[in-house]
């Protein structure tokens, strides 16, 4: 990836600027003696991963075509040193966090980026009656290659800043109102295009139960955009929708072990140019946490739900279904875990000419994996993790399959 000296200049001053805040963090607390209730803590961390087809390319796609390389594998080394920090100042609760990212590739350098991670949220409360939420979060990383299968840029900037407030008219009753933007931007040459911005507006009126669940309706409504897309006599793709999204939702506490949560609902989204693009769909979202033992914990999550698409041809994608998890804390140091999901994708809101015929892309994706983390002490982790992970498309060229390995290292301070 390209940078200006602009970006690498600014770039460099951040990473300069967290490392040195880190080591002034270190400095501070190697004065002092660490106790539970310390509310800032410094971290560095380094994580390895393999990747054996990181482009997601099909055995179709001759890769010297597409990347100029014939391996079409990865290997990536990350350093990485962050602060969290959490206060409690009477009611008032206070949440900072800061990330920074050194990424290295070893095979396709022109990828290597500097990224971070910031959030700054503040949870309020006045009296026992109102009370909400107040933050932003600002994330620089690298986008997957699942929907792109090429080298292309797809470095991004993904920021969301929100404010919302709940008022308990009853003490069964309560109200919430909230707005929030999102907005994605992208570095890489000819990714501007898909830019994006959604301004949203939600309504929540919930059921509060004696026994902690809630029962409640929802409303959102979102008013998007996409500014780098100029429309011409010969564009396809639109640059401004609104959506509307309806929804019950529930969050019960079946037992101390058992909590089950989730929504059914509506989307509609109408776009302000081509009305052919329009879309609407029923969306559905159920989560099921079991603690089955001290030690094991298991987690089924059943969803139905449009999001936003990378792919250049496509803006949304509807995808369903199952995702599961097992944890199982082996020792009070070493606690394993086994990632399984399969979905189907459909791209929404495209022109269909990136498929067959000008069908629209489905896509049918299973994944498997196994994550141990270890704690040789406290302030330490050592993570393991191993995935497979496989595409079936009605489009070729899109199909893929691709194992990858990694160790996770933490340390904090």
């Amino acid at each position: 990836m390209k940078f200006s000296k602009n970006n690498a200049t600014k770039n460099r001053y951040l990473f300069s600027y967290f490392m040195l805040l880190i080591g002034v963090g270190l400095s501070s607390k190697s004065h002092a003696v660490a106790s539970p209730d310390d509310t800032i803590r410094p971290y560095v961390a380094s994580n390895l991963l393999y990747d054996s087809n990181f482009l997601r390319l099909s055995d179709n796609v001759d890769p010297v075509a597409v990347t100029g390389k014939s391996d079409k594998s990865e290997f990536i080394k990350q350093v990485a040193a962050g602060l969290d920090m959490d206060w409690t100042i009477s009611r008032q609760h206070i949440i900072v966090k800061a990330n920074v990212n050194q990424n290295w590739f070893q095979n396709f350098t022109t990828l290597d980026y500097i990224g971070w991670n910031t959030q700054a949220q503040w949870n309020w409360q006045v009296r026992n009656d109102l009370d909400g939420e107040i933050g932003y979060t600002n994330i620089q990383e690298l986008g997957g290659f699942g929907q792109l299968n090429s080298l292309i840029g797809n470095q991004q900037n993904n920021q969301r800043s929100f404010a919302n407030g709940g008022y308990l008219f009853h003490p069964n009753g309560k109200v919430k109102l909230g707005v929030f933007r999102t907005e994605r931007q992208y570095d890489g040459n000819g990714r501007e295009f898909s830019n994006n911005i959604e301004d949203n507006a939600e309504l929540n009126l919930q059921y509060l139960s004696p026994t902690g669940s809630i029962l409640g309706v929802r409303v959102l409504a979102t008013d998007g955009q996409y500014p780098q897309r100029q429309l011409t006599a010969d564009s396809t793709q639109d640059n401004a929708y609104t959506r509307m999204n309806y929804a019950a939702t529930w969050d019960w506490r079946a037992s101390s072990k058992t909590r089950i949560d989730g929504l059914v609902g509506y989307t509609h989204q109408d776009y302000a140019n081509f009305s052919v693009r329009n879309f609407s769909d029923v969306i559905a979202l159920l989560n099921l946490r079991w603690q089955a033992s001290d030690k094991t914990l298991l987690e089924l999550s059943t969803r139905r739900e449009i999001a936003q698409a990378d792919n250049l041809f496509a803006s949304f994608v509807l995808t369903q279904g199952v995702w599961f998890n097992l944890t199982w804390q082996s020792t009070p140091k070493i606690a394993l875990s086994l990632p399984m999901s399969y979905q189907q994708q459909q791209y929404l809101g495209g022109t269909g000419s990136n498929t067959v015929a000008s069908e629209q892309q489905k896509d049918n994706v299973g994944r498997v994996g196994l994550n141990v983390m270890y704690h040789p002490l406290e302030s330490i982790s050592i993570g393991p993790v191993l995935n497979y992970e496989k595409r079936d498309s009605n489009n070729p060229i899109a199909s893929y399959e691709t194992k990858s390995a990694g160790v996770n290292l933490q340390a904090a301070f």
